[in-house]
């Protein structure tokens, strides 16, 4: 028996790949007759706008995105329907991209992933993150049909959402033992080897890449690579399994308790990988650590450490997100003093750096 999955047709990940989009579409065979382009008022604009050059794209086929709510969902899928649009351009972070896959999910049509920022697999993922009645989501949407990524672009980020992006890839390692035990416990059906493998190898990837220069073009492909490939893993298991485990449930539990923070995924997908490896596996733990020491990423999870009562709230509100979804934090029963303790004893580890 043989699973049918949807990838995209093509990834491209180049220098100068938004100024030579028209090539590389050809050269897929993919011919765009009637796109809109989902984007923000921020720098996405700027780049959306040599794609739109490129592809003769009218200004009147742009809509700009503000959040991530299902409203803004809706009103893309809309805008979309009312110009009989064929293929919706995602080109920003998270963002423009969330909203441009549900939209195209919602609406039927074709979804081309155009990332600006490499904080996150959610470039190339089934997946998408949207606040639905005042609560940040993961929903179903579509695969893109294709993925552009333009090297000096991603250059041009950041560190921090460079940071974040090796953080939620990373954290496959924690999810992926979640699976397996849910899998061996009896709280999970579904379990596709092969899709293991790909999101462990893509962690691996960056986990046991040497040279820590995170703009060097040869990083940069290595990472984005190992986030498109998650991505993959994820419509392969038919679920977020390969890429979210308890550390994404302390992401959630964290969005949930304090809504209005302003850390990026990643950075608390990184803060719960350290909390829950602690408890689950020191070996594990020393692994990351090491990790994350080794690409100066500790100094920018200081600031998610400041105030420490949200992390203890948002670790202990972890065990009750997704019930379905059993992971590590089911086999812990709670104890505010060794909780508690955990904490300090992380927080004590990032700030001695």
């Amino acid at each position: 028996m043989y699973n049918s999955i949807d990838v995209p047709l093509f990834i491209t990940i180049e220098k100068e790949a938004l100024f030579n989009v028209k090539r590389i579409l050809e050269k897929a065979n993919l011919f765009i007759n009637n796109p809109v382009i989902v984007t923000d008022k921020g720098k996405s604009y700027d780049y959306a706008k040599i794609v739109g050059k490129r592809l003769k794209i009218k200004k009147d086929r742009y809509i700009f995105v503000n959040d991530n709510t299902y409203e803004e969902v809706k009103r893309v899928e809309r805008f979309a329907r009312s110009l009989k649009s064929d293929f919706i351009i995602g080109i920003g972070g998270g963002k423009s991209l969330d909203i441009g896959k549900f939209a195209s999910f919602r609406y039927g049509g074709y979804f081309l992933s155009v990332p600006t920022l490499p904080s996150h697999d959610g470039i190339a993922s089934p997946v998408a993150s949207i606040i639905i009645d005042g609560k940040r989501m993961s929903v179903g949407a579509s695969m893109p049909v294709g993925i552009i990524v333009d090297i000096n672009v991603i250059k041009n980020s950041p560190k921090r959402f460079i940071y974040s992006g090796i953080m939620d890839l990373v954290s496959n390692i924690s999810a992926i033992s979640d699976w397996e035990l849910a899998y061996r416990k009896g709280y999970e059906i579904k379990y596709n080897g092969f899709s293991k493998a790909i999101a462990f190898s893509a962690s691996e990837s960056v986990l046991n890449y040497d040279d820590k220069n995170i703009y060097k073009d040869e990083f940069i492909k290595i990472l984005l690579n190992g986030l498109v490939l998650s991505g993959i893993a994820m419509e392969i298991a038919g679920s977020s399994r390969p890429a979210s485990g308890a550390e994404h449930n302390f992401s959630h539990a964290y969005d949930l308790l304090y809504p209005d923070n302003q850390f990026l995924h990643g950075e608390k997908v990184g803060v719960g990988h350290l909390l829950v490896s602690f408890l689950r596996d020191r070996n594990e733990y020393k692994k990351i650590f090491s990790c994350f020491k080794s690409f100066k990423i500790l100094e920018e999870l200081k600031n998610v450490f400041q105030k420490e009562d949200r992390i203890f709230e948002s670790l202990k509100k972890a065990k009750e997100i997704r019930k379905d979804r059993y992971s590590f934090l089911n086999e812990v029963t709670f104890d505010e003093k060794t909780f508690r303790s955990v904490v300090k004893r992380v927080k004590k580890d990032i700030f001695s750096f």
